[in-house]
């Protein structure tokens, strides 16, 4: 009877430590990551929540402005490589991460998509890396993230890229909280995009409790990143954020 509890005691050792191996293992590089760095120089962590979950995240660039850039849905953050490296260029700091269940950020079932404390996590990195100004730049279900969960948090400025709520599935929605935002706001979109139409658009819009804020509608449907990497607009588009961000670091 002992010897049999003996080998169950070692046998659960083995697997608490191969478990503790797996956790403790260093993350996969930005090209291993997405099979490409765009040119990105790039350093990749782990970061935990402050509910306990794992974030695939990588920095980049230096500087006391710190950019945290949240992906699209059925995406991860390599989605937002070729911005982040416009972004770089231009002398911000830029961290980008995996929202928890997508890419290669663990699940949590217990929490669902909590993407409020996701970002919460990135701007807590933010701060603790000596950044003075942190914006928060998000495209489509990242976009909403940025304008329905982060109310509470404090940064210099939101800017969302074709987002406005969440769909069903991809987080939870907070209308009430639109309200206390109060730090500059940014809206880039486009007038017949039916992922976030106009009519709803400008009714979150009318709702962000922000003195300053601003939309910018472009003819068109595009959408999320594909508003600042592809197009004869981008580069518009790209200089009128680069000029938003400066005038408020």
């Amino acid at each position: 009877m002992l010897r049999c509890v003996a080998l169950a005691l070692v046998a659960s050792l083995g697997m608490a430590g191969a478990s503790a191996g797996k956790t403790m293992a260093g993350p996969p590089t930005l090209a291993e990551a997405c099979g490409s760095t765009s040119g990105l120089d790039a350093r990749a962590s782990w970061l935990t929540t402050a509910d306990g979950v794992r974030l695939y995240t990588v920095e980049a660039g230096s500087g006391a402005t710190a950019i945290v850039l949240a992906h699209q849905g059925r995406s991860d953050l390599c989605d937002t490589l070729p911005y982040a490296t416009t972004l770089v260029a231009s002398g911000f700091r830029v961290l980008a991460f995996d929202f928890r269940g997508w890419g290669r950020s663990q699940s949590s079932s217990r929490h669902g998509l909590a993407l409020g404390t996701d970002l919460a996590a990135m701007v807590q990195r933010s701060r603790a890396d000596g950044a003075k100004h942190v914006f928060l730049v998000g495209a489509s279900m990242g976009g909403a993230a940025v304008v329905q969960n982060t109310s509470t948090l404090r940064v210099d400025g939101r800017i969302s890229v074709s987002g406005t709520r969440l769909w069903a599935g991809y987080g939870i929605n907070h209308p009430d909280r639109l309200r206390r935002i109060r730090a500059p706001f940014l809206y880039i979109g486009t007038r017949d995009d039916w992922r976030a139409p106009l009519k709803e658009v400008r009714a979150i819009f009318r709702r962000i409790g922000s003195y300053d804020k601003r939309t910018a509608l472009y003819p068109g449907s595009d959408h999320g990143w594909a508003l600042v990497d592809v197009g004869r607009l981008a580069g518009s588009r790209r200089a009128l954020i680069l000029n938003w961000l400066r005038r408020r670091s």
